[in-house]
């Protein structure tokens, strides 16, 4: 019996003399997600002439999953996000970031929980990408709430911040039809490998997670779960050896 995951892959492969289906979505879903009612808090620019080399980065990269209770400068939290959401270049109506996204589609919002960050107060922030900025969209202390809902992995209470990916999978849905979940994961995953080696460059323990009770996320988040779902998550902090 063919299972579902085998289903997904067979009915969204590309095949010669079959043209490419896109999605009857019937408007153009908004290119970045905005909450209005709450301040952006901007980030300051990171500078890019410190921390460690790419190469030697990649050599030293690992998962870390012990992390001590300590605070990070706001200025390491927003190189973290600069690593996944800084603006390279604006040209032809989008704003081409430094992580590769099918069609320069960019489905994948991010959120941070913070923890301990100097100068932020514990909640969960939106990463808003065309001012660098976060928006704090819920407060309070959710790191032991999202540690249950990630099957008790305690770290996520541990770390200083915990980078929480999610899906709008109709911004690439309506170009690319049912094929778009596919390249969605792969988009969250370029954004994972460069948390970890801006942490790596730092200094920094980070570990990605894909193991989480789905709902549970998206209920910390205060999302509906279809329109918008949680993916991916990744936790940083300093590293406890």
């Amino acid at each position: 019996m063919e299972t579902l995951g085998e289903r997904f892959q067979r009915e969204t492969k590309y095949r010669r003399g079959e043209r490419p289906v896109a999605s009857r979505i019937l408007s153009h879903p908004d290119e970045f997600k905005r909450y209005p009612n709450v301040p952006l808090i901007r980030l300051p620019t990171p500078p890019l002439e410190e921390g460690t080399g790419i190469w030697e980065a990649m050599l030293r990269r690992r998962s870390v999953r012990s992390f001590l209770s300590a605070e990070i400068p706001l200025e390491a939290l927003a190189r973290l996000a600069w690593s996944i959401g800084a603006v390279r270049e604006r040209s032809y109506g989008s704003l081409f970031r430094v992580v590769p996204s099918a069609g320069a589609l960019y489905p994948v919002e991010t959120y941070i929980m913070v923890n301990r960050v100097k100068g932020l107060e514990p909640g969960v922030y939106h990463l808003y990408i065309p001012d660098f900025s976060l928006e704090l969209v819920v407060s309070g202390d959710k790191s032991k709430t999202l540690a249950h809902a990630a099957l008790d992995q305690e770290m996520i209470a541990q770390a200083s911040a915990a980078f929480i990916w999610t899906a709008m999978i109709d911004r690439s849905r309506i170009k690319y039809g049912e094929r778009a979940f596919r390249y969605v994961y792969l988009d969250a995953g370029h954004m994972g490998q460069n948390l970890y080696l801006s942490a790596t460059a730092m200094g920094l323990g980070c570990c990605t997670i894909g193991a989480f009770f789905d709902d549970e996320v998206n209920s910390v988040l205060e999302l509906d779960g279809i329109q918008e779902t949680v993916i991916y998550m990744g936790v940083v902090g300093i590293p406890a050896i």
